[in-house]
C-alpha cells in the first residue's frame, strides 16, 4: 500500500517518519515529499582512465578517484550559487533532507516528471530506501538531454520519495545498520560512511 498525504502528514505528526530540517508545506505531493537538492556535488576526477576498482572494496580506500564540490547557501552577493551539470555528465549528489523511515515502511525515491523532461534522472538502480534508514539520500544524476542544467540547492526539488507500507515490520537485528555491509547511515557524503 502506498501512503497518501494524510497518511504521510499524520506518520510526521507522529513522529515516524522524521525530516531534519522539517519538510515545508509546499513540499507534500498527494502521495509524495519533493525533496531539496542538498549543497554537495561528487564527480570522478578528470582524467582518471585506464582505472580498474572493485565496488565490494568500497570508495574509501581510493580517494584520489572522486572530487567533491560543496557550494555555500548564498555567494558574496547573496545569491543561491548553481552546479552546472553538462550533458553526457553524471554526478553524486545528496538531498538537503536527512530522513528516518519507520521499520514498517520502506521509502522509494523517484525523479520528477519535470527533470526528467529535460533528460536528468535521479537514480541509476537504486532507488529504495530501507527501514530502518536515517540520513540523507545520495541521488545520481544524470543529464542524457543535449544542454548543459543548472542546479540551484535548495531551490531545485528534483526527486520524490513515496512510502510503502511492508506486510509487517521488520526487526531490529533486520533494518539497514544492522549488517556489517551497510555503511551508509547517517553519510555526509555519497561515497564515504557514515
Amino acid at each position: 500500500m502506498v501512503l497518501s498525504r494524510p497518511d504521510i502528514e499524520n506518520a510526521i505528526a507522529e513522529g515516524l517518519i522524521g525530516f531534519d530540517p522539517p519538510i515545508e508545506p509546499s513540499q507534500l505531493g498527494q502521495a509524495s515529499i519533493d525533496l531539496r537538492l542538498g549543497n554537495q556535488f561528487t564527480k570522478w576526477a578528470a582524467g582518471k582512465t585506464g582505472v580498474k576498482l572493485s565496488v565490494a572494496n568500497g570508495f574509501s580506500s581510493i580517494p584520489e578517484m572522486w572530487n567533491t564540490l560543496e557550494l555555500p547557501e548564498r555567494n558574496e552577493f547573496g545569491q543561491a550559487p548553481a552546479f552546472t551539470l553538462e550533458p553526457g555528465e553524471f554526478v553524486l549528489a545528496m538531498t538537503h533532507e536527512s530522513v528516518s523511515i519507520p521499520t514498517h515502511l520502506i521509502g522509494h525515491v523517484e525523479g520528477r516528471s519535470t527533470y526528467a523532461r529535460v533528460g536528468l534522472s535521479m537514480h541509476q538502480t537504486a532507488p529504495w530506501i530501507q527501514p530502518g534508514w536515517r540520513g540523507p539520500i545520495a541521488l545520481e544524476i544524470r543529464n542524457s538531454g543535449t544542454f548543459a542544467i543548472e542546479l540551484t540547492p535548495l531551490i531545485d526539488r528534483p526527486c520524490q520519495l513515496v512510502f510503502f507500507e511492508l506486510s509487517s515490520p521488520v526487526g531490529a537485528d533486520h533494518v539497514y545498520g544492522s549488517r556489517p555491509n551497510e555503511n551508509y547511515m547517517d553519510q555526509k557524503h555519497p561515497l564515504k560512511h557514515g
